[in-house]
């Protein structure tokens, strides 16, 4: 009997030290001392950079983009007055397709084939794929386009879900990402909002403190695609004590009644 009550204690007491769940939601801790990379000014300048793993939109048109206009006046003239107002050599090309930026750093585009485009601005690979086509289409009108930026955004707070944020608009801020995933709850802190982020140089992780007026231009911080952003959630000790202690009690008084029933069996 005595050897039953204490393997039954040494299982109380190894439920209770495992069962523990004070803070094991949170992630990507750092030590007190952590020095994070500092948030430059040039950092809210920086336009976003086509990177491997992309994927492009590509649309191109000849006579500086012409067409575009079409669908503006197209109400206000008559379909064969308009043909009559457009040079007779329009092209247009126009494709819902992707095009994937590869590992090799290439891109396959129509007519042109392999291009390298990797860690040049929307507007530096418009204006390099301009030169590259004039040599086949009168005055190209290049409209390219990232349709995969995102980032990872991560709610620390008990309860909490992680989101993927698109990056609909070119160059959006860190404000806008956090305004676009519903903004900071209760349960989270604004002063420590880790942004993680992957450049040639290695793993780059910034805090942004926005519960100042200080922190606008942290805030300003221009997001890039697969970056992480981890709202740090508050330390809330009472309340995840009180629900370890209530699981833990349950357990004991669950573990007492089947200990009074086999002991009253016995009797």
């Amino acid at each position: 009997m005595k050897l039953i009550l204490k393997a039954v204690l040494l299982a109380i007491c190894h439920i209770i030290f495992y069962s523990c769940t004070i803070n094991s939601n949170r992630m990507l801790r750092t030590p007190k001392d952590y020095e994070f990379d500092k948030i430059e000014s040039e950092l809210n300048n920086i336009e976003y950079k086509i990177d491997i793993n992309d994927q492009l939109t590509f649309q191109l048109y000849t006579n500086n983009g012409i067409q575009l206009i079409e669908r503006f006046i197209s109400n206000n003239i008559g379909n064969n007055q308009l043909q009559r107002m457009m040079p007779q050599n329009n092209v247009s090309f126009q494709n819902g397709s992707l095009y994937l930026v590869r590992q090799d750093s290439m891109v396959n585009f129509p007519i042109i084939g392999d291009i390298n485009i990797v860690g040049k601005t929307i507007n530096e690979a418009e204006v390099h794929l301009k030169s590259i086509l004039s040599e086949f289409y009168v005055d190209p009108f290049i409209v390219l386009g990232v349709s995969t930026k995102r980032i990872f955004l991560f709610n620390g707070a008990s309860g909490g879900e992680a989101r993927v944020v698109n990056l609909d608009y070119n160059n959006m801020t860190l404000f806008e990402v956090l305004a676009t995933a519903g903004g900071i709850s209760n349960s989270n802190s604004s002063k420590r909002i880790k942004i993680i982020r992957k450049t040639k140089k290695g793993i780059k992780i910034f805090n942004a403190d926005l519960s100042k007026i200080d922190g606008i231009s942290q805030g300003n911080m221009i997001m890039q695609s697969h970056d992480i952003v981890y709202i740090t959630p508050n330390f809330n000790l009472g309340s995840e004590i009180i629900q370890d202690i209530n699981s833990i009690f349950s357990f004991i008084s669950t573990i007492s009644l089947v200990w009074l029933t086999i002991s009253q069996i016995n009797l």
